[in-house]
């Protein structure tokens, strides 16, 4: 019988009361099986802007682009055009697409670069070919001094760079994104660059190229879908459509629907640390697992406090009990659910061995990875890596908060989204460590997008339309779905097999993507679209190949 319907019988009978509450003996890892497939939902609350990330449209007022347009004194960003990048520029891989750009990090760009109606502004400020020079540069120091410093080389070739010096480029992309490298030194470059703020002569803080590295490392792995339209500009609604794929309040979040489906009674089945939408319907226990201490608990509650050999004394105790209250019930369904306890309770749950090794870890790259996290979400990361490896999880929900920017939106929204990046690198390398990344699909999302303008405090309000990021297993990396107007009006698309084409939201045939697609497809490539969970909480669409 399963541990989650047996309690369940058990309170219906009155005998919850009447049993001994503890649990005999440490667990061990080997008692479950892994489910060998898992989803990681990463939620951005209070909507993002992927203008200022994924979707960038540059500063050209909105008026010059369409004369009738609202808040057309506006730009849609403060960079120029020429400013936004191309993925494939500095992506280790040539097989991504072309329409797959970036937004230049604040502080990295000259706001003096203002284009106009037919006449984009000159990028003056840090170029494409010196993040390639970067990202090929040479590190040197040690501790808290290690400097990247620019490849000065004239003639310098990224192409070939990349096929002589591949893993240079990826160790300086992952000592940015982790925080190793402590400056960039763009040396005698720095006199090409102006807009841009130097300490020392000609040195900047590598945080400001968080977006550069994550590219060089992951453009092949993710796909980007723009132009989503989550129909709402309700922070509850957006978060519950985005999470769940329907409006309706009673329907489950993705993640606690699946991990339902792979079994509710594992002891961390759906690990979240509730910054998300949460709601679980009732079919799955919503588990806490920031701390290795959790594990320790959890697999002998009674804690390890008895000296000497007074242990096995208690044991031998608790198994004298367990002999007499067996004689003593005459009721044969109480017997039955006596013995079935004990036998859940002998079964154990798996938590001393996982605990033990997140707590003293003695494989090298576990020590790696613990000690790289540097916040609670990372920690967290690792332990639904360990957990989903071990049988212990199915599904993992990590929400990041501070995107609600109505005031000083780029002052603070960029930071927000090199923060998600940073962590999204942890995470990929700890499904790496953990040998799942190759079954994990991570789905990023948010309540809705924010408006292609600026309002008089200098922030963006809600906007319906934006986007969503997806990477690993089921996913087609390195490329692009759909797309948005200039304005960041929602495109649609037309279908042909597995080609979706952006064209204007009046193209007669067309359809408008919404969450709703996203996750009748998350559930198809999952494999629990025709459970009675799911059935439970149909998502009535039509089902679109979104992930590729």
């Amino acid at each position: 019988m399963k541990r989650r319907d047996f309690l369940k019988v058990l309170s219906a009978t009155g005998m919850a009361a009447s049993v001994p509450t503890f649990m005999a003996g440490k667990a061990h890892a080997s008692s479950l099986t892994p489910v060998g497939r898992y989803f990681v939902l990463l939620h951005l609350g209070g909507g993002w802007d992927p203008t200022s990330f994924c979707d960038p449209k540059g500063n050209i007022l909105r008026g010059d682009v369409d004369s009738g347009a609202r808040n057309g004194g506006s730009p849609v960003n403060r960079f120029c055009g020429n400013a936004i990048r191309r993925v494939r520029d500095i992506s280790l891989s040539s097989s991504v697409d072309d329409q797959m750009k970036y937004a230049p990090y604040l502080g990295t760009y000259n706001l003096n670069d203002v284009d106009e109606a037919g006449s984009p502004a000159a990028n003056t400020a840090i170029r494409i070919d010196h993040i390639q020079r970067m990202l090929a540069g040479t590190r040197s120091g040690e501790g808290d001094n290690v400097v990247l410093t620019l490849e000065q080389a004239p003639g310098f070739d990224w192409a070939a760079a990349k096929s002589g010096q591949a893993g240079n480029i990826v160790a300086n992309a992952k000592g940015i994104l982790e925080g190793s490298i402590n400056t960039i030194d763009f040396d005698a470059l720095a006199s090409e660059v102006s807009g841009v703020t130097f300490a020392n002569g000609s040195r900047l803080n590598p945080n400001l190229f968080v977006y550069d590295a994550f590219c060089c490392l992951y453009a092949d792995k993710i796909r980007v879908m723009n132009g989503i339209d989550n129909r709402t500009n309700g922070h509850d609604t957006g978060t519950r459509f985005s999470n769940t794929g329907s409006m309706d309040t009673a329907f489950p979040d993705f993640s606690a629907l699946y991990a339902a489906v792979q079994g509710a009674d594992r002891p961390l089945a759906f690990i979240t640390n509730g910054g998300g939408n949460n709601e679980t319907a009732g079919l799955v226990p919503r588990s806490s697992a920031g701390d290795v201490t959790v594990f320790n608990t959890l697999s002998e509650p009674e804690g390890n406090y008895l000296p000497g050999g007074m242990k096995s004394l208690v044991d031998q105790a608790k198994e004298q009990r367990r002999a007499l209250l067996d004689q003593k019930e005459t009721l044969p369904r109480r017997h039955r659910l006596q013995s079935q306890l004990y036998m859940v309770r002998d079964e154990g749950v798996a938590f001393s061995g996982v605990a033990s090794e997140l707590a003293n870890p003695s494989d090298p790259a576990h020590i790696a990875l613990r000690d790289k996290a540097r916040n609670n979400r990372q920690r967290q990361m690792r332990i639904g890596a360990a957990s989903m490896n071990a049988g212990m999880a199915s599904s993992m929900q990590i929400g990041f908060g501070g995107f609600d920017t109505h005031n000083n939106h780029d002052a603070q929204h960029f930071n927000r989204i090199r923060d998600v990046l940073v962590d999204l690198h942890y995470l990929w390398e700890a499904l790496e460590v953990y040998n799942i990344e190759q079954d994990t699909t991570i789905v990023l999302a948010s309540d809705f997008g924010r408006t292609p303008w600026y309002n008089s405090g200098n922030g963006k309000d809600h906007w319906a339309v934006g986007s969503y990021i997806a990477l690993g297993k089921d996913v087609a990396g390195g490329t692009v779905l759909n797309a948005t107007d200039p304005l960041v009006g929602p495109m649609n698309v037309t279908i042909s097999g597995n080609q979706m084409t952006p064209v204007p939201p009046n193209t007669t045939g067309s359809t408008r993507i919404t969450a709703a697609h996203l996750h009748k497809h998350m559930r198809v490539i999952a494999g629990i679209d025709q459970h009675p969970f799911a059935q439970q909480f149909p998502i009535d669409i039509e089902q679109l190949p979104v992930f590729g």
